[in-house]
């Protein structure tokens, strides 16, 4: 087995957080990473941990053999902050994690400017 290439965690998690921000708090997305570090986006987006983890186990299976890397990427927000993280499927070890401040306009803190 070769050593894991680096993976750009940023790129990852920028091309999930569209969904992962529509889907509400928490969410998980499960990414398969080609050869090329190109992220292709699992279908759903899962409410818990647990089925995201077993939707990447049976992932990983395949992509064990064609090079590919499987992660699953969360996004979770309290208050004005958002935490994405990314982690490896089998062994939940956090790979990368991101804190980031939630912007409000000016209508949604409806105070005077």
């Amino acid at each position: 087995m070769s050593a894991a290439p680096d993976l750009d965690y940023v790129r990852i998690i920028n091309q999930a957080r569209l969904e992962l921000e529509t889907a509400g708090n928490p969410s998980y997305v499960v990414v398969v990473v080609d050869g090329d570090s190109q992220a292709h986006l699992a279908p759903m987006v899962y409410a818990t941990v647990g089925p995201a983890s077993d939707h990447a186990s049976r992932l990983n299976r395949a992509a064990f053999e064609t090079g590919e890397r499987v992660v699953i990427v969360s996004r979770s927000a309290a208050g004005r902050r958002a935490m994405f993280t990314v982690v490896e499927p089998r062994t939940m070890r956090k790979l990368h994690q991101r804190l980031e401040v939630i912007e409000e306009t000016f209508a949604e803190i409806d105070a005077a400017i």
